[in-house]
């Protein structure tokens, strides 16, 4: 008799990736991203007692950061991948703060001098009114005389590296395939994932919303922060219409600024 196939159940994006989320991201190198940003914070003349570190996921960044000396709390959206987070710090003996907070609502987060917004999350905010909404939001973190980092993905990254990519893998008790392509300024990423435990299938669809970078240092323009610079890449150039990855910086001035109508 043949074995029926699972359903397929679609789930809330990060809610079931976020248990495998530190094997499929395994590329990623935090230690380079922090020595990135401590390089940004001594460009920018910073030595931050504490860092906020936004849409922190599992903590990765987080953790790397406090090897390093520095007093950080994260923060995510996602209760799901906290879980993770606090798990991790725990096995590592450390006792970061982690916050259950939205992009949208940074209510009751620690004020800090560095604070950080990074791996493309804000392209998660699909429309420049949110994203005005989390510079205001951001502001009441950064304490005076701080800076805000953040960086975006541009569509020259969705383009070049997921216009139609699929892949496929397995981990201990899992598989998972994950098809990603760009249409109309959005760029999707669709992930089905197999528990052999469970035999669970779930079904994630995330979607980043690419925008100009003309339109992100307008709402920049716009917010009560000072652009203080935009880097291409990881690097200290000048972004450019080729920049996959772009980090800007921003610096809380000591009164808010006035900005136009």
């Amino acid at each position: 008799m043949l074995k029926r196939k699972p359903k397929t159940q679609a789930v809330a994006p990060y809610s079931r990736l976020a248990s495998i989320y530190d094997y499929v991201m395994r590329h990623v190198d935090y230690v380079h991203w922090a020595d990135y940003m401590a390089l940004l914070f001594t460009r920018h003349e910073l030595a931050p007692d504490r860092v906020l570190d936004l849409a922190c996921g599992t903590g990765s960044l987080a953790l790397e950061f406090r090897r390093r000396g520095y007093r950080i709390a994260g923060a995510d959206g996602c209760q799901d991948m906290l879980r993770v987070a606090e798990e991790k710090s725990r096995k590592a003996g450390y006792d970061i703060p982690f916050f259950h907070r939205n992009l949208l609502d940074l209510n009751g987060l620690p004020r800090s001098e560095g604070v950080l917004c990074l791996y493309d999350s804000l392209n998660y905010l699909m429309t420049l009114e949110d994203i005005s909404t989390v510079l205001r939001e951001a502001w009441e973190v950064v304490a005076p005389g701080g800076v805000f980092i953040f960086d975006v993905c541009t569509e020259t990254n969705s383009l070049r590296y997921f216009r139609d990519m699929k892949e496929k893998d397995r981990g201990e008790g899992f598989s998972y395939t994950r098809h990603s392509f760009y249409e109309d300024g959005v760029q999707f990423n669709r992930f089905e994932i197999h528990f052999e435990d469970t035999q669970e299938v779930v079904c994630e669809l995330h979607q980043q919303r690419i925008y100009p970078l003309s339109e992100i240092e307008r709402v920049i323009a716009d917010s009560p922060f000072e652009q203080k610079d935009a880097y291409d890449g990881f690097g200290l150039t000048r972004p450019g219409e080729t920049s996959d990855r772009v980090h800007f910086v921003l610096r809380r001035l000591a009164q808010r600024a006035d900005r136009r109508d």
